[in-house]
Formats: structure tokens, C-alpha cells, sequence
């Protein structure tokens, strides 16, 4: 009995009465009487511990080059994805980097004209936005999170209008999420001036009111580029100026109407020469033929609609000397630079023009 009450003093004794602790709303069984100091000290720490913040699952750290196999994988299916959509005809993946926290997607066009390729982004855009929805830089990056399993930080989706080194980047769109919203930069090539043209069966002037039927059947894209080249040969067939003789270029495209018209004066720039040195020169008996040379630039895209067509024009516009009868490359000078209201203006009222003559034909 003297070892027993040694070495196992509570067998002997048998169980202890349970007692029971309520501490914050929770009832506890346990064999001890806590005192007052016990509690406080209890609801001292279990306080501490419910203040305490608890480490989010982004916080872990996650090496997604771990998964890089996955992600290729991926990409492959989403450009399946665009390929179903419609956007594989102007859009498509260029390559995937995985990065330790981020995976940048590379988009690109098959397009290799940039003039173009900011008039392309500009239609699908537009025509993607023409439902409710998600915006278009919206429906690229959810997609990409989606297929790939990623948190939204950790998704990158980038657009170039060309992945050729040799060449400057003019286009750009770069997708990201950022403080709770989506981020999209953008850059586009300078100079170019877009335009819409609309015709619709209302807008034609023949004798009888054309339906949409018989529209669709007039102005097909090769009957409206057509009409086009013939405006501007009329158009730009005299000059206004002595020794000047303008002359279109065309500038071979599949899908696009594309041209030059160059050696033109007192297109865009109404007054570039000085009039005085010109009054002064006249007494002398020669010629004040220094009126600036201009050289523009058109890109046509025809994009039938439901009830007939619109073209997207962007319009550029370089000027030159007009001292020398012949302007090397390096001669011209952006309008952008000194003449953008000018280009601006003229831009605008050749749009109508353009309208009128394809109102009138049949």
C-alpha cells in the first residue's frame, strides 16, 4: 500500500471529479479547478490567438515554373479557344514564359502591317464590346486565368503588333491585374488618323431605295476598292501647283486597300511657302515655287455589317520641301510633328467625300 500510494497515488485513489470551464461561449471538461488568475490568464491568450491574422494561401510561397508543362500545354488550348471564337483569323498565341510568380502570355497578328494592325484591334474590339459583357482585354485575360488555373496577380497577357527585333514596337497592349482591377497599357503608332465610313441602305442616292439584299450585292469589297481608286484618281488627277504631278502608288495587300498618292501641294498644308520672300522674288522674275510636297498615305478595311458595310480609314501624311523637284526618303517630315490639326481636318472632310461618291453608285 506504501508504493501504491508512492508511485500511483491517483490510481489508488481513483478518477478525479471533472470540472467544467466556460470560457468565450465554449464549455471546457477538464480535471483541474482553475482559479480567477487561471482564467484571465485563459482568456488573456486565447484573445492573442483570435486576434491573431491568419496566413493566406497566396501568401505560401508557389514556384509555378513547376508547372511549366502544364501551361504549355495550355496555351495550346487557347488558341483552340480563339480559333472557335473567330479571333484566330486576326489573333494568335506567339509563346508562353512561366516565370517563379507569373505567367506572361504572348499574343500576336497575323498582320505584319501595323497600320493595319491598329485598325484590326480597334473592329474586333468594337464588335466584341457590341454585346454585354466583359470588355475584349477582359474576355483575353479571364480566359487565360481560367485555362491555366491562375491566380489573377499571377497572369501577364501581352500584345505586340510584331516580335521581329530588327523592327521598332508600334502596338502594344499589356494585361494585368492590379490592387483589385484590370490594368491595360497601351501604346499605338503615332500619326495615324482613323476613320470610319458607314454606308447603309439609307445613305444611297440612286432613284430606288435600296434593301439590304440589294446593297449587300452592290457593294461587295472588291466593287467598293473599286470605287475608291476611282475617287482618287479624279480626285488628285490635277495639282494645283506648277510642276507638280501627283501620282498614285499602290501598295499591293490581300485583304486591305492600300496607297500613296505623292507629289501633292496645298492638299493638307494650305500656306507653307512665305509670301513675302514670294512677292519679292516675283518683282525679280522668278519663280516662288516652294510650297511644300505632300505625300499621303491611305489604308482601307471593309467590314460588312448587317445592313451594308463599313471601311475603316487611317490616313498618314508626310511633307517635304517643295524647293527640290525630287524628295529623297529622308527629305519627308512627319505631319504629325508641325501639321496634326491640318491632317486632322483633312481627314475628316475626305471622309465625306469618299461617302458621297459610293453613295451615288448603284
Amino acid at each position: 500500500m506504501d508504493k501504491c500510494r508512492r508511485n500511483m497515488e491517483v490510481a489508488c485513489k481513483g478518477p478525479k471529479k471533472m470540472e467544467t470551464v466556460n470560457l468565450w461561449g465554449f464549455t471546457f471538461a477538464t480535471h483541474f479547478s482553475p482559479n480567477a488568475a487561471t482564467m484571465k490568464a485563459l482568456a488573456f491568450f486565447t484573445a492573442l490567438l483570435l486576434c491573431m491574422p491568419a496566413a493566406p494561401a497566396e501568401a505560401q510561397t508557389e514556384n509555378l515554373t513547376d508547372d511549366t508543362a502544364f501551361f504549355q500545354q495550355q496555351k495550346i488550348l487557347y488558341q483552340h479557344w480563339l480559333d472557335r471564337t473567330g479571333l484566330g483569323g486576326h489573333l494568335r498565341v506567339q509563346d508562353l514564359r512561366v516565370e517563379p510568380q507569373h505567367v506572361r502570355l504572348y499574343l500576336g497578328f497575323h498582320s505584319t502591317d501595323t497600320d493595319s494592325i491598329a485598325d484590326i484591334w480597334r473592329q474586333i474590339k468594337a464588335a466584341h464590346e457590341a454585346q454585354p459583357g466583359p470588355t475584349f482585354e477582359e474576355a483575353l485575360f479571364f480566359r487565360m486565368t481560367n485555362l491555366m488555373g491562375l491566380r489573377q496577380q499571377a497572369a501577364v497577357v501581352e500584345v505586340y503588333d510584331t516580335y521581329d527585333m530588327s523592327r521598332e514596337t508600334l502596338f502594344f497592349r499589356g494585361i494585368h491585374f492590379q490592387n483589385g482591377r484590370l490594368i491595360v497599357e497601351e501604346n499605338n503608332p503615332k500619326g495615324a488618323l482613323p476613320r470610319l465610313i458607314t454606308i447603309n441602305p439609307a445613305d444611297i442616292k440612286t432613284g430606288s431605295r435600296a434593301g439590304k439584299a440589294a446593297v449587300a450585292k452592290a457593294y461587295t469589297k472588291d466593287r467598293v476598292f473599286e470605287q475608291v481608286m476611282l475617287f482618287v484618281q479624279q480626285k488628285y488627277a490635277k495639282s494645283p501647283c506648277d510642276l507638280r504631278h501627283p501620282a498614285v502608288r499602290p501598295k499591293p495587300h490581300e485583304d486591305y486597300l492600300r496607297f500613296d498618292v505623292s507629289d501633292l501641294c496645298r492638299e493638307v498644308v494650305k500656306e507653307a511657302e512665305n509670301p513675302t520672300i514670294c512677292r519679292w522674288l516675283g518683282y525679280l522674275g522668278y519663280n516662288c515655287n516652294w510650297t511644300t510636297r505632300e505625300l499621303l498615305s491611305f489604308t482601307f478595311i471593309y467590314v460588312p455589317n448587317a445592313d451594308g458595310f463599313t471601311l475603316h480609314l487611317t490616313l498618314e501624311g508626310r511633307v517635304g520641301s517643295g524647293y527640290y523637284d525630287n524628295v529623297k526618303r529622308s527629305g519627308y517630315m512627319d505631319m504629325e510633328l508641325d501639321f496634326k490639326e491640318e491632317l486632322e481636318t483633312y481627314a475628316d472632310a475626305i471622309v465625306l467625300e469618299i461617302k458621297n461618291h459610293l453613295s451615288r453608285q448603284p
